[in-house]
């Protein structure tokens, strides 16, 4: 009988390791996803003065611009007027 109660303590304690370990990684997921607003590139923009305009002010320009390329798939710099960019909205 111990035995028993010992394997059900075992699997009980499994499950809720299972269930912290999923609602950990549930709360983690959403505080990394990003909020974002649409831009159009206007005559005269580069990313670096969209990057300047919407970045968060303790953060560098050139790891922000980064990010950008990254969110926009964008092998380089360059940049059109009437563009689409995802530009990422930090606070």
């Amino acid at each position: 009988m111990r035995i028993v109660n010992k394997y059900k303590f075992i699997r009980s304690m499994s499950i809720l390791i299972f269930l912290v370990v999923a609602i950990f990684n549930i709360s983690v997921a959403k505080s990394n996803e990003i909020e974002t607003i649409s831009y159009t590139v206007c005559k005269g923009d580069t990313l670096w003065t969209i990057a300047g305009e919407y970045k968060a002010d303790n953060k560098d320009i050139r790891q922000y611009i980064y990010e950008l390329k990254q969110l926009n798939n964008m092998a380089n710099s360059n940049i059109y007027e009437g563009q689409e960019l995802k530009i990422i909205k930090e606070q």
